[in-house]
């Protein structure tokens, strides 16, 4: 019975290792601790934590829902409690307001009591004061989406950049690879009297000069690593970036542009928030002008008062406490302030203008946003076309002028120009395959249907 015990204990804890080493990544990753690894759909989530435009949004959100509490508690009721002690010397008469058959007062009296004040009406001033504040709630959470599709379009795009900078150099490295095996080749070719020793040099000219271009590309690749690493908010050093193989998206029918341009005017959540921002100056300036407008508020209060002897009055029992108690009404009417109100209304107005304007503003830049990034969709997908072609002939080309090297009947010129123009043109294939990628995204980004989703599986 106790080996089946300890068998049983034994299988639990693998089994408890097994589980907490499955969730191990995903807890770095929550945890703000970077992986060894990382694959765009986890740099993208990662972002989505770690943000700090992101964060920052959403701080401005919490702001704006604590402003439009506070304007809320203007249409509710409001009690105080409040306490005073206070001290007179009347040798001569009574305290003002004081019922003369008081024939004696104490020196020292404790006053406490609560006082109850509502709205009853200001013309709805402080309604439209509240409707605004929720607006400009609805325009930050509408701003933080999009913040959220501009990271992520920031990180991906970064990614696939430096997915670019890989592509270069694995093209770099291989034509490297070609001419040092093209070196070796014409040194023998040199020793057996079937070539010039000016041959050799011009390899190895060209050959520094790959090595060159190998180390410029290393430092765009580590500055863009850097910028990715900002823009996901990661503190510290960025993991290796598991790459994966260019996959560039096949050429499309091209979509209609005007129907482009009515998706992202109904679905981009800048111009939403706009919106929202101009409604909620509409309100404010509304609330602005019935502030010149009359206000009845209720007001109810009930006093005590206390000494540390008895309070006496003639006709009355002597006793050390009394109180009181007040109800009614207050109508308030703004009669002069100076121009206050005045400067308040021109400013509102302002404010309503320049929202308008920021509005349409907006919607003429998303159609321009649009326009662009299609046109350029349509011509990244024209590049990998005509690059890819270029890329096949210039294989073609170098195999051919290396045949005719070998064999005598080419000089080394022609086959490094071949090496250089093949090169040029699989750097050319690599880079349009991945516009073609960023493209996408800058569509999707102009259209205001970026997720998450644009990883892909991890």
């Amino acid at each position: 019975m106790d080996r089946h015990v300890r068998s049983i204990i034994f299988l639990f804890v693998i089994a408890l290792l097994f589980f907490a080493t499955g969730i191990s990544g995903a807890e770095s990753i929550s945890a703000g601790r970077a992986p060894e690894e990382m694959s765009l759909d986890q740099a993208i989530r990662y972002a989505l934590e770690h943000s700090p435009d992101l964060q920052s949004s959403a701080a401005e959100v919490r702001r704006r829902e604590g402003v439009a509490i506070t304007v809320r508690s203007g249409l509710l009721p409001q009690a105080d409690l409040f306490g005073d002690a206070s001290h007179t010397h009347y040798d001569h008469a009574y305290p003002p307001a004081t019922s003369p058959q008081v024939i004696r007062f104490n020196d020292t009296i404790y006053t406490g009591g609560a006082e109850l004040k509502l709205l009853v009406w200001d013309f709805f001033q402080t309604a439209k004061e509240l409707r605004a504040a929720r607006e400009r709630i609805r325009s930050a959470e509408d701003i933080r989406e999009r913040r959220k599709q501009e990271v992520l379009f920031n990180v991906a795009n970064l990614y696939l950049k430096t997915l670019t900078y890989n592509d270069l150099a694995d093209a770099a490295q291989s034509t490297r690879k070609s001419l040092a095996a093209l070196l070796d080749q014409t040194r023998q070719l040199v020793e057996a009297g079937r070539a010039v020793p000016a041959d050799v040099l011009k390899v190895s000219t060209r050959l520094a000069q790959v090595e060159s271009d190998l180390a410029t590309l290393e430092s765009g690749r580590r500055t863009t690593i850097s910028q990715l690493a900002a823009a996901m908010g990661l503190e510290g050093r960025l993991p290796q970036l598991v790459y994966i193989p260019s996959n560039a998206k096949k050429p499309s029918q091209p979509e209609n542009e005007e129907e482009l341009i009515h998706e992202a005017i109904a679905h981009r959540q800048d111009l939403s928030s706009q919106m929202h921002e101009t409604k909620a100056a509409s309100e404010q300036e509304t609330a602005t002008r019935r502030s010149q407008w009359p206000r009845v508020e209720f007001r109810a209060a009930a006093y005590g008062y206390t000494s540390a002897s008895p309070i006496s009055s003639t006709g009355g029992k002597a006793d050390d406490a009394a109180g009181d108690w007040a109800i009614g009404l207050r109508v308030t009417f703004p009669l002069f302030d100076a121009g206050k109100r005045r400067g308040q209304i021109q400013s509102a107005v302002a404010q309503r203008d320049l929202a308008q304007a920021s509005e349409r503003k907006l919607r003429l830049d998303i159609e321009k946003e649009v326009r662009s990034a299609l046109a350029e969709m349509e011509s990244a997908q024209s590049r990998v076309r005509a690059t890819r072609q270029s890329v096949a002939q210039a294989e073609e080309v170098l195999r051919n002028e290396r045949l005719k090297y070998e064999a005598g009947r080419s000089v080394i010129n022609f086959v490094l120009d071949a090496e250089a123009a093949l090169l040029t043109n699989l750097s050319l294939l690599r880079q349009a395959e991945r516009s073609v990628s960023i493209a996408s995204l800058l569509l999707d980004l102009s259209l205001g249907r970026i997720g998450p989703a644009i990883a892909g599986p991890p």
